[in-house]
């Protein structure tokens, strides 16, 4: 059987966690990056059920799309996520938290997409902010009280790690990468088992192997 392809863009994005849940769990996969050239042919041909990426080639004419439902997915193939309902739920919703901790953040970002297309440099510095000060350290506690509770240093207690880690950690590296005007490089320094989850995950050797192969784009 041919590999599921992987499409996105050549940067870590919102595919990074797929690809690093598929790398760990030894899911066969072909990483297609694509240009916006691309994507905008797929688009006006109806290739992508949300007109955007990441997005999931399955076979048989088969397109999954957004993000957290293809990790889900590679989780499952790969026998990391839980059959038990109640354990699968508690993961899901650490990755819906994912989506709650960084949408101030994308909107900022992505302002016209989401209707706020008006908005000035001025008002957006102010958002960052807030978001720096206030509403993102108010999330990271959050995760910080999860590994606290945690028995393994994974955000769901599992075992292995789940799609809830393979989500936080490379958008957490995003986060105070630098990449965020008025995002403190230094924002993770009060949660030691937030940095801790992040240096577990990338010293997975799955990971170290990834990353030889695949260095990220400078």
């Amino acid at each position: 059987m041919a590999p599921i392809k992987l499409i996105y863009f050549d940067i870590p994005g919102k595919a990074e966690a797929i690809r690093l849940c598929a790398s760990v769990c030894k899911v066969d996969f072909e990483d297609v990056r694509i240009s916006r050239e691309t994507l905008a042919e797929m688009k006006e041909h109806g290739a992508l059920p949300y007109g955007q990426v990441p997005a999931l080639d399955v076979g048989d004419g088969r397109m999954l799309a957004q993000s957290s439902a293809i990790l889900r997915y590679v989780a499952t193939l790969g026998g990391l996520h839980p059959s038990d309902p109640i354990e699968a739920a508690r993961i899901d919703s650490i990755v819906a938290e994912e989506e709650d901790f960084f949408s101030g953040l994308t909107i900022s970002r992505y302002a016209a997409r989401f209707g706020y297309g008006h908005m000035t440099d001025e008002f957006r510095a102010e958002v960052r902010k807030n978001l720096n000060n206030e509403i993102l350290p108010k999330h990271l506690s959050f995760l910080e009280t999860l590994l606290t509770n945690s028995t393994t240093g994974w955000l769901a207690g599992t075992e292995k790690p789940s799609a809830a880690d393979f989500v936080f950690v490379p958008r957490l590296k995003w986060l105070v990468s630098g990449a965020n005007d008025g995002i403190d490089s230094n924002l993770l320094d009060g949660f030691p088992n937030v940095k801790a989850l992040i240096a577990k995950m990338m010293a997975l050797p799955e990971v170290v192997s990834w990353y030889e192969k695949n260095p990220p784009p400078q």
